[in-house]
């Protein structure tokens, strides 16, 4: 989506999918440059996930941010979830032909484990043989990566809401794709 018209990209099956809607006004922000902010509209997820996408003067993308609560990335049950939404998220904000870049982080997001469901022969995901290291990052395993990708960069920031012992209950990971200069 960067690159592309606020409106393209607020018209994108990714935002109707996950019913996301503005939760603050948009903010002005240096360089004739404006925030806005987007949440599911549901109650189950609304405090859990955000979505924000930053655009330039001629309101086209520039920036755009997952930020998940860590408490949700880690759930047993609702982990599930999470994992939908930063996999559906990249598919959205990545080309389409550079989808491929990110295959092996994909199959790790939407591999749940031996335990599911599959229909028919639908054989199960090839993961890579170690982690991706914005894989372990998603995890909480590390503090940061970032992906360097032609004209954009992805990155994953695990954010601890304050100092001291890590809590899941405060703290958040943002999975961010920006345009690189």
């Amino acid at each position: 989506m960067l690159g592309r018209g606020l409106k393209e990209s607020l018209d994108h099956e990714f935002f109707r999918w996950f019913h996301l809607a503005r939760y603050e006004e948009p903010q002005a922000l240096a360089d004739g440059a404006t925030w806005h902010g987007f949440r599911p509209q549901g109650e189950k997820f609304n405090r859990l996930v955000t979505v924000n996408l930053e655009t330039d003067d001629a309101a086209c993308v520039t920036d755009v941010t997952l930020c998940l609560d860590r408490a949700f990335v880690e759930d047993r049950t609702e982990g599930a979830f999470a994992r939908d939404i930063a996999a559906s998220f990249l598919r959205w904000a990545m080309p389409l032909e550079e989808q491929p870049l990110l295959a092996d982080l994909l199959a790790e997001l939407g591999d749940l484990g031996p335990n599911v469901i599959r229909l028919g022969d639908v054989p199960a995901m090839a993961l890579p043989s170690e982690p991706t290291p914005l894989y372990r990052t998603y995890l909480g395993r590390e503090k940061e990566a970032e992906l360097k990708l032609p004209g954009k960069v992805l990155r994953f920031v695990n954010l601890q809401a304050r100092d001291g012992p890590r809590d899941p209950r405060h703290d958040w990971i943002w999975i961010r794709l920006y345009a690189a200069d």
